[in-house]
């Protein structure tokens, strides 16, 4: 696993993500909202973005073809605590979703699945 980009409003989930990438051998960045996130794009080529869908300056959706755009290569991991968001993230781009709350096991697994941790 390479650099990981964490795009979700609440500190504690980008805390618990980064611990569990961090162990299994990845770097973070993290942004709290689309505007950081969109900035955070072009800073540094990321391997994955893991994805909150609703963040306080919009949906997490509208910056998948701008993911895609600018790092083409990262995988789509969305997240959310609505269930029900998983056939619109799968339908908006999204190449994986994991419903909150997950625990380490989820996104290890997820990580695997997508390729990118053994």
């Amino acid at each position: 696993m390479q650099r990981v980009l964490l795009i979700d409003d609440e500190t504690e989930i980008c805390f618990l993500l980064s611990n569990v990438i961090k162990r299994a051998g990845g770097e973070c960045d993290m942004a709290h909202s689309l505007a950081e996130g969109r900035a955070r794009l072009g800073e540094a080529d990321y391997s994955a973005v893991f994805l909150d869908i609703h963040l306080p300056d919009g949906l997490g959706y509208d910056l998948i073809p701008e993911i895609r755009s600018h790092q083409p290569s990262a995988r789509v991991i969305a997240i959310s605590a609505v269930d029900n968001e998983r056939l619109n993230a799968t339908a908006r781009g999204a190449d994986l979703f994991i419903p909150k709350p997950f625990d380490k096991l989820s996104i290890l697994g997820g990580l695997r699945q997508l390729g990118l941790s053994s």
